[in-house]
């Protein structure tokens, strides 16, 4: 018997395929393990061995069998600490979580579809999320993604021949119609916002009239508002992550780092706000009789600081919106529907969508297009009904005839 296919035991067969070398010279060599009657059907079980090994469906015995844990921090180690934003992986390590319960054990080339399916089934149960309540079908898509994500790097680092995510479907993504204020709740909210705190009407002001994330709020420092143009440019983001705290990076993409004309309004409110600031510095420097004033509103200072002058906190925009739908249930607002409402009040006021995408500093026009999609299905409703008035119009002047 060749040396390539050794007995083992019985109907026990040893397979081996040497394939020449990689690119550390090392010699590639397959083995597998294969039940056989007899020699003549391990001969033939070899034939079908060596096929697969040379379309590269089989992996070289060389390489290390990870498990699908193993592979996440191997992943993340040589990808994601280097390429990603510090809440995508902490979003990542989450989803990970589950994922890992059912799949993180199994070795990375033996996950097939089957695997897969079960485990989505496991996460669409009804009692799957916090509190018994069901995953969104885009919280399970998202699993999805992460685990194709992983697949695909592991097939790109030869450690798997194939992606069993490519099989899978996922589910729908879930696109629902944002319910946003109308203009008589609006002008509700904003008469109920005379009575709050000035900073606190600049976080919803700073949303609503420019769409601005509320990170992006945040982020601003005193040399990005220009009072003379009155223009403000988004420049960084003040975005919190779990056991790190606030930390400062760039805007989301290059199309978020932009330049904003303020209305005149809100400039008003940005240098009352300012003079608030100092006056506040100048009380707390005499009550401590301190006498070096350090101006707030320096360049580098924070437009919305905490008192010890540090970056402020931007979840607390989101405590300040729930303590006002306390007093004030129709007001069902977040900072993120207020942004999403920046873009449809433009829409249906007649912006165009390329101008608001570029207000709200989206990458992707489509994007923009896809999000106000109902908005900009009641619009083209309108165009139609305007343009069949036109037709009625000029079939009534056809039917009378000159004159």
């Amino acid at each position: 018997m060749p040396s390539r296919i050794k007995k083992r035991g019985k109907n026990s067969y040893l397979l081996t395929v040497f394939d020449g070398y990689d690119a550390m010279k090392n010699q590639k060599v397959y083995t597998t393990t294969v039940q056989a009657e007899n020699d003549t059907e391990a001969e033939k079980l070899y034939d079908v061995f060596k096929s697969e090994c040379l379309q590269g469906k089989v992996l070289p015995a060389s390489i290390r069998k990870m498990t699908l844990k193993e592979f996440y921090d191997y992943w993340k180690e040589h990808y994601s600490d280097k390429n990603l934003e510090s809440t995508t992986k902490v979003y990542n390590d989450n989803l990970f979580a589950r994922i890992e319960i059912v799949l993180g054990h199994l070795k990375l080339d033996k996950i097939k579809p089957k695997h897969l399916l079960d485990f989505v089934k496991q996460i669409s149960a009804s009692d799957a999320g916090k509190g018994d309540r069901p995953l969104s079908n885009n919280t399970i898509r998202k699993h999805c993604t992460l685990l194709k994500t992983l697949f695909n790097h592991a097939k790109r680092w030869e450690l798997v021949t194939s992606n069993p995510m490519d099989k899978i479907t996922p589910p729908k993504q879930e696109r629902p119609k944002k319910k946003i204020l109308d203009e008589e709740r609006m002008s509700g909210l904003l008469k109920i916002l005379e009575g709050e705190p000035l900073k606190h009407q600049l976080w919803v002001l700073l949303a609503f009239s420019k769409g601005l994330r509320r990170e992006e709020i945040f982020g601003l420092q005193w040399g990005d508002i220009d009072f003379d143009s009155n223009k403000v440019t988004i420049a960084r983001a003040a975005v919190y992550v779990p056991k790190s705290g606030v930390i400062i990076k760039d805007t989301k993409s290059d199309n978020s780092f932009r330049a904003l004309s303020l209305p005149t309004d809100l400039a008003m409110m940005l240098k009352l706000w300012k003079d608030e600031l100092k006056a506040a510095v100048k009380r707390r420097n005499k009550r401590r009789k301190v006498v070096k004033f350090e101006d707030p509103t320096d360049k580098d200072k924070w437009v919305f600081p905490q008192p010890s002058g540090k970056v402020g906190h931007p979840h607390s925009f989101n405590t300040f919106l729930r303590k006002l739908r306390l007093n004030n249930s129709d007001l069902q607002v977040s900072p993120h529907l207020l942004r999403h409402m920046a873009g449809s009040y433009l829409l249906k006021s007649g912006i165009d969508i390329a101008t608001i995408s570029a207000e709200l500093g989206h990458g992707d026009k489509g994007f923009t297009m896809r999000t106000y999609i109902h908005e900009l299905q009641s619009t083209r409703e309108q165009s139609a009904k305007t343009m069949q008035d036109i037709l009625d119009n000029l079939k009534a002047k056809s039917t009378k005839g000159p004159a």
